[in-house]
């Protein structure tokens, strides 16, 4: 207690440039002040402040000493926080940014069971796949799929999409069921297309543990994966998507997967990301808690692996 005491008056020191002012902040006295940043200039053997009449100033050794201080401090107040606000509730306004298709057919859902649980916290929420600044548009957290994170954001995975190939009974009825993904070439193909460059995804197979990128030569495209999805069960032909997309269908029966044996093990990371803080706040805390049960529960489904 003694040392951290010490460097308590050091940093407030440093912060004032005055063992005077420092000493007036801390409710002590300025010589109390000045001979424990001695003490501890003596224990380390360094001059960490400069001295003048008027001022204090810090040597180089002091400038970096200072900084590591600082740093102990901030993770201190830190570990203070997170503990007072794990045994508190969320409160406020949660901003959430979801992945559009992801977001709608599983987030959504289940958004009335969270609020449910944390009744005093407000949702705000918004569904687009486009890559935005969290920060400058005051969002909380967001869900993104197949996304890395960069610097500045904090990514907390939760789980992998898989791709699947299927496509309606009706029109396997009438065009038959591949058996190849070569097979392809000779059926209507309807694919998805990126509204950032208009280009095409390639699908993606594998044949004996190796990897297999198929340009398919599709007739139909859209930058909607909801319309794609309308579209292949109505009859319009063969299409590869991420499970999660699909699994509904297919377990209505309305869609069939084919080309297993060929599924690849290529995936998309479907993840949290979040703003760096110095802490991280509860209620964004809670969401993360709660989108890891989801995922959880998705995975026994086999929507999510």
């Amino acid at each position: 207690m003694d040392k951290l005491k010490s460097l308590m008056i050091f940093v407030r020191s440093a912060q004032c440039g005055s063992f005077s002012e420092a000493a007036r902040q801390l409710g002590m006295a300025p010589s109390a002040v000045s001979r424990a940043v001695l003490r501890l200039e003596d224990n380390l053997g360094v001059r960490l402040l400069g001295r003048t009449t008027r001022s204090l100033t810090l040597t180089e050794d002091g400038n970096r000493f200072y900084q590591r201080c600082q740093q102990i401090f901030n993770d201190l107040e830190e570990a203070e926080l997170e503990v007072k606000q794990s045994q508190s509730l969320p409160l406020g306004t949660l901003r959430l940014d979801l992945s559009f298709a992801f977001g709608k057919l599983h987030i959504a859902p289940a958004l009335l069971q969270f609020t449910a649980q944390y009744p005093d916290l407000k949702l705000n929420v918004s569904f687009n796949d486009r890559l935005i600044d969290l920060v400058e548009e005051g969002i909380d957290a967001t869900v993104r799929i197949g996304l890395n994170s960069d610097s500045s954001l904090i990514m907390h995975h939760l789980a992998t999409a898989r791709y699947i190939t299927c496509a309606s009974p009706q029109y396997l009825a009438q065009k038959g069921m591949p058996t190849t993904p070569t097979e392809l070439s000779q059926h209507r193909c309807v694919n998805f297309i990126y509204p950032q460059n208009r280009q095409e995804p390639t699908w993606k197979f594998e044949q004996d543990g190796k990897a297999i990128d198929l340009a398919v030569d599709s007739y139909l495209r859209f930058d909607n994966s909801e319309v794609i999805l309308e579209a292949v069960i109505q009859g319009a032909g063969v299409v590869q998507l991420p499970k999660f997309i699909a699994a509904n269908a297919i377990a209505r029966g309305d869609l069939q997967p084919i080309l297993q044996s060929y599924a690849t093990q290529v995936g998309l990371s479907i993840a949290v990301l979040y703003p760096q803080k110095r802490y991280l706040l509860v209620k964004v805390r809670v969401f993360v808690e709660f989108m890891t049960e989801l995922v959880t529960a998705l995975k026994r489904t086999d929507v999510v692996d």
